[in-house]
């Protein structure tokens, strides 16, 4: 399973999910009873009628109804809701279909440092996003001010639909660890931190393309682009280059 969390979906104001999980549940009342009969089909021609059927119905009813919502949710959760089939499900019940961001995105990021406002620092950056319809986990890959590689995970997220045209904004906080200088002067110490971060994606192709900023506890404020892997190639992180250091101007 996906190792993620919840996130909100926006649509000109919050949008939740109660409307597909009473669709769903809908969807399960009607395929309830188709499923029932073929169940004891299958129960008279292989145990013949010595069986109670009118019994055997009411005591497997409830379960043959737990079981397809549950198998209705998961297969709705995991895949159909990317679908043009979920798309039109969505339609139906008047809640956008929340944008597919599956994928690992590369690009750079441009960062203003905390204890040298004169300098800009430039280096590569990866993205990973694993979504589902219900939770959804942000990976990230850049190298730290002070060298090494810094992993960020996400721990709270929405995503912003129709706001502008042709484009959705992800918006997410995180939490990263990073070693940084003593104050004595000797050695590095490891702290955690937090930030935030807004993406706004936007269709280049079959692919996102996407520009956004964020800033950190650490003082930390700058500028993120990137573009998503085409489909079919494969992506594996690289060892981000070297931060270069820039005048300000």
């Amino acid at each position: 399973m996906i190792e993620g969390h919840d996130y909100t979906i926006y649509h000109n104001g919050p949008s939740g999910r109660s409307r597909m999980y009473a669709f769903l549940a809908l969807i399960t009342a009607f395929l309830t009873p188709l499923a029932q009969h073929g169940g004891l089909v299958l129960v008279r021609r292989y145990w013949g009628d010595d069986w109670d059927i009118a019994k055997a119905a009411l005591f497997f009813g409830g379960f043959t109804a737990l079981i397809l919502f549950c198998v209705l949710i998961n297969v709705f959760n995991f895949y159909l809701w990317r679908t043009s089939l979920g798309a039109w499900m969505f339609r139906l019940i008047g809640v956008s279909a929340p944008p597919d961001l599956n994928g690992e995105y590369r690009g750079t990021i441009e960062w203003y440092s905390a204890t040298d406002r004169a300098a800009v620092f430039r280096t590569d950056y990866f993205m990973r996003i694993s979504q589902t319809w219900e939770r959804i986990g942000v990976l990230i890959e850049q190298e730290a001010e002070a060298g090494g590689l810094v992993r960020i995970s996400s721990d709270m997220a929405s995503i912003r639909i129709g706001m502008m045209a042709g484009v959705d904004t992800l918006r997410f906080f995180y939490t990263f660890e990073e070693n940084l200088t003593r104050r004595e002067g000797v050695g590095t110490m490891a702290r955690q931190f937090s930030g935030a971060a807004k993406l706004e994606f936007r269709r280049a192709g079959d692919a996102w393309q996407l520009t956004g900023h964020f800033f950190d506890d650490i003082g930390r404020s700058g500028q993120i682009s990137l573009k998503q892997g085409l489909a079919g190639i494969r992506n594996t992180p690289v060892a981000p280059s070297p931060p270069t250091t820039a005048s300000s101007a």
